[in-house]
């Protein structure tokens, strides 16, 4: 019975051995370099994961300073009330926008879109002021941005720019 099952396996291949140990070295290599590649994937992901760590505190650091800055000079520009920015999504702040935010003095809140053409107005130039005490140039054009404010707004906004051309060079066209 042994006999007739040696029979029907048949020969043995002889060179199925080299051919085993040659698959088994590709698979070797195959496996380091997969090794490897999961390796610096995970350092990718490290060095991104750092870097976004960086990007959210500075953005936070920046944002933080454009706000106190922009409330700063609302307050100059407005008996309105206060007004600041706020960050829609504070969980994943990249994942979101900016709100601008006038709360008055009897404690109600507004967004810009509720607010008039003159006080959306003051409430840009506090922003780009803001943002040009924060990070200045050297020169600055400026057109009718007195546009849509009426005298006495107009009057708060020459004192405004009075204390900025301290720092720049500016070029106002005027209404």
């Amino acid at each position: 019975k042994s006999e007739e099952m040696i029979v029907r396996i048949g020969s043995v291949n002889m060179r199925a051995l080299e051919t085993y140990d040659k698959i088994k070295e590709d698979y070797e290599k195959i496996a380091d370099k997969v090794k490897q590649l999961e390796k610096e994937r995970d350092e990718i992901l490290k060095i991104i994961e750092e870097i976004d760590i960086k990007k959210k505190r500075t953005f936070i650091k920046t944002f933080n300073s454009i706000n106190e800055l922009f409330t700063q000079n609302f307050v100059e520009l407005s008996v309105k009330g206060k007004a600041f920015m706020e960050i829609e999504n504070p969980e994943d702040i990249f994942a979101g926008g900016v709100m601008i935010t006038l709360k008055v003095a009897k404690g109600k809140y507004f967004d810009v879109s509720s607010l008039s053409g003159g006080e959306q107005t003051l409430m840009a130039l506090s922003l780009i002021f803001a943002i040009q005490k924060f990070n200045p140039y050297a020169f600055y054009i400026l057109d009718e941005i007195d546009a849509a404010l009426d005298k006495r707004n107009s009057e708060l906004l020459s004192n405004l720019l009075k204390k900025y051309m301290k720092s720049g060079q500016y070029i106002v066209i005027s209404h």
